[in-house]
């Protein structure tokens, strides 16, 4: 039961913050999460510090570093379900694309076996000026 509460306040605070930002939030597109939970598995138990928090890990797996070109904006914005349950949105902008002008990522993650894996990752995209000024999950053409 208190999963159920905790999407359906994640789904909430969503709505909301879609509703306040302009951004459509509910049309963002799943992202497959099980190359990034590998990744986190195999980093946990090599014991690479990088794989301890869920800050760590958007650093690691989706920082600056990411995309290497462009006038970057980074940005990260968190929700504090539980000490086990933390959604992080994560905001690129400045990407060097003809048609794709940022990235949104709302990644959840979840605390477990002594250990955080990634439960669900949403992507979202803003269009270059002129093309749609919101994140959504549309695609950019």
């Amino acid at each position: 039961m208190k999963h159920r509460t905790d999407l359906l306040l994640i789904s909430l605070l969503l709505v909301i913050y879609s509703c306040r930002s302009g951004n459509d939030y509910g049309s963002f597109i799943p992202e497959n999460k099980d190359k990034y939970n590998s990744q986190i598995s195999s980093a946990t138990d090599s014991n690479e510090a990088w794989s301890t928090t869920p800050y760590l890990i958007v650093g690691k797996l989706f920082g600056p570093a990411y995309h290497t070109e462009g006038n970057l904006g980074f940005t990260l914005e968190q929700t504090e379900i539980s000490d086990e349950h933390i959604s992080i949105i994560v905001t690129q902008e400045g990407l060097l694309d003809d048609s794709v002008y940022g990235e949104k990522r709302i990644i959840e993650f979840k605390y477990k076996a002594n250990r955080w894996t990634i439960g669900s990752i949403k992507l979202g995209f803003k269009c270059q000026s002129g093309r749609g000024q919101q994140y959504s999950g549309e695609l950019c053409s």
